[in-house]
């Protein structure tokens, strides 16, 4: 359900060619409703989204983690979503490793607007295992991790052409089929002294005409959890 805006950025000297508006962007409380669904959609019954394909038992919604403490959630690649019609979920292994903080000098062979030069910048490292079939092709399970701030709003992460050794933004391996795993970094630019307080997982299956029990009590990551 969740999609990311990826604010696109070359480097090595290159213009940053900008934001591609594709995703769930950085203001109101978190939680906003997928793009699909109508008004007034019905939240879906428990027991057609706390299990994924394979009849495999995913990690209760609204269940509070600490860093590297690992969760069962269910991935529906946006190539399948179909409100109307329901969806099932491709079950992964998920672990959010920590939140780090950085710097605008990690950032030097970048070129920044002056409104990305007064940003913070933040970094999630995420693993991701695959335990099931489905979602092949080149959809990245990672960009469904939402991050909060710590004004409760989920944040935009964004993606570089090109190498950014900070933060590595690897992409699954090809193919990324069942048993695989991968690491990958996201980062993030926050405005106005802004800092990420917690990640979250808040995709998952869903009945016919209904959004994901995970859409309104998502899995969190959190220090001290």
């Amino acid at each position: 359900m969740n999609r990311i805006r990826t604010a696109v950025l070359c480097l090595g000297g290159f213009l940053m060619l900008g934001v591609a508006a594709c995703g769930s962007g950085g203001s109101g409380s978190g939680a906003s409703a997928p793009a699909s669904a109508p008004a007034g959609a019905p939240a879906a019954q428990a027991s057609s989204t706390k299990v994924a394909k394979a009849g495999r038992a995913l990690t209760p919604p609204g269940t509070k983690l600490g860093f590297r403490q690992q969760a069962t959630v269910g991935w529906v690649p946006p190539s399948t979503q179909a409100l109307t019609a329901g969806h099932a979920a491709v079950p992964l292994q998920v672990v959010v490793e920590g939140i780090e903080k950085g710097t605008l000098a990690d950032f030097k062979n970048v070129q920044l607007n002056s409104k990305e030069r007064s940003a913070t910048p933040y970094y999630v490292n995420v693993r991701v295992t695959k335990l099931g079939q489905g979602g092949g092709g080149t959809e990245n399970p990672a960009l469904a991790f939402r991050a909060i701030d710590d004004r409760g709003q989920a944040q935009s992460s964004v993606t570089f052409i090109g190498d950014f050794q900070r933060c590595d933004d690897a992409l699954p391996p090809k193919p990324f089929s069942k048993g695989k795993t991968f690491e990958t970094c996201l980062t993030y630019l926050l405005p106005g002294g802004g800092s990420i307080s917690e990640v979250d997982w808040n995709d998952g299956p869903a009945a016919p005409h209904s959004v994901s029990d995970y859409f309104e009590k998502p899995v969190v990551w959190r220090a001290g959890s």
